[in-house]
């Protein structure tokens, strides 16, 4: 049986979902981490995952609608990610009918969410054959389906680790090796820290706090020029005098 990747992708929509996801900058869950020129947006990997995951059926058009309703892009989905006040100022009907990139403007991204709402995975669960109420349950049942046992996602090439990562945070085991020593950091960072949970996270960001605050007392010290706003002279640049 084929995969849904190899019969049909919703390409508009994670298009417009990968272009939001990419201008938000440092809003990204892995950029605070460091910078990566080629990093991939987080939902193409969820959806190129679960797109290899899911089989195909004899009607494309509902395998269409369960995968979009998977990953929350679908009309009610989008909806449900829709932030409450940007709901209070429509109804769904209206939002409905707007095209995909206006709706979504004012709405999470779906790899910030846990997922479909109960009513939708009750459509998943009974188009699939599975019992899932959360990805990393329907992961696990596709995989054990397919495979005989967990998924495993290999990178050889991982870069900023949204593939090691991505795959990780929907359940499946991940691997990743790079060459380039920074790309491994990043990656381990990823997986480690921001996957680590919030007492991790929280702790990074109070060692974080404390050396930067070391620094600039360092810095200051040197009578570097500096403003209230942040502003700091940069040392390296030569001035004529």
């Amino acid at each position: 049986m084929p995969a849904f990747i190899e019969t049909q992708f919703p390409i508009a929509r994670l298009s417009v979902e990968a272009y939001k996801e990419r201008k938000a900058n440092n809003g990204q869950t892995l950029t605070r981490l460091g910078k990566w020129w080629g990093r991939k947006p987080l939902i193409l990997v969820r959806a190129s995952i679960l797109g290899m995951l899911m089989p195909a059926s004899s009607n494309p058009k509902k395998d269409r609608e369960i995968f979009l309703k998977i990953l929350t892009m679908d009309d009610a989905g989008a909806w449900d990610r829709c932030k409450p006040a940007a709901q209070r100022k429509t109804s769904q009907t209206a939002f409905d009918r707007l095209p995909y990139a206006e709706r979504i403007a004012d709405c999470e991204r779906p790899e910030n969410v846990a997922g479909p709402s109960e009513g939708a995975w009750a459509e998943i669960n009974a188009h699939l054959a599975t019992a899932a109420n959360s990805l990393p349950e329907l992961v696990e049942q596709l995989g054990q389906r397919t495979f005989g046992h967990t998924p495993r996602i290999g990178d050889t090439f991982c870069g900023g680790g949204s593939i090691p990562f991505e795959a990780a945070r929907i359940g499946c085991e991940a691997f990743g090796s790079d060459l380039n020593p920074v790309a491994g950091l990043l990656t381990w960072a990823g997986l480690n820290l921001l996957g680590g949970g919030m007492g991790v996270q929280e702790e990074v960001v109070r060692v974080q706090a404390e050396v930067f605050a070391a620094a600039d007392r360092k810095i200051t010290s040197w009578g570097i020029e500096h403003n209230e706003r942040g502003e700091r002279a940069d040392p390296s640049v030569p001035t004529c005098l």
